[in-house]
């Protein structure tokens, strides 16, 4: 599996959207930055995560905060018409097998998660957890949207 990794901002929450399966997925763009002054370019990484990992994205992250994405690079081709012109596109899309905070810019406080009635308990202070189905309470909550058709999963 070719793996890459990038640093950037992320430009808004993170979407989590559940099929009709049950399984999650969350979307997002991530804007990295390459050089310096006028030499400076952003480039805008469009990501998607899927099952837990996008619950905890969607539960940990948003917009702004500065991340570490790791995963693979996906090309599609799309037919699109412009300016009455047929053209053929490369499309681009990252899907992420793991995602962090930059602690370069920030400090975390990392807690376990463990889904289906049991307890969260934190990963570095190995102490029980403290009630059954305890799970970490984010400073948000994103919207979790149901879709109609889950074929993209």
């Amino acid at each position: 599996m070719n793996s890459i990794s990038f640093v950037g901002n992320l430009t808004a929450d993170p979407k989590l959207i559940f099929g009709n399966s049950g399984k999650a997925r969350a979307t997002f763009s991530v804007a990295v930055n390459e050089g310096q002054g006028e030499d400076e370019k952003t480039h805008f990484v469009n990501v998607t995560a899927f099952g837990s990992l996008a619950e905890n994205i969607a539960d940990s992250l948003s917009k702004g905060q500065r991340v570490v994405v790791v995963g693979r690079l996906n090309t599609y081709a799309k037919d699109v018409t412009i300016d009455g012109d047929e053209k053929s596109l490369t499309m681009v899309n990252f899907t992420a097998s793991a995602i962090g905070p930059d602690l370069r810019w920030a400090t975390a406080k990392v807690t376990k998660v463990v889904r289906e009635g049991n307890a969260a308990a934190d990963v570095d202070s190995g102490s029980a957890p403290a009630k059954p189905s305890a799970k970490p309470s984010p400073a948000k909550q994103p919207a979790k949207q149901a879709v109609a058709d889950d074929d993209d999963f």
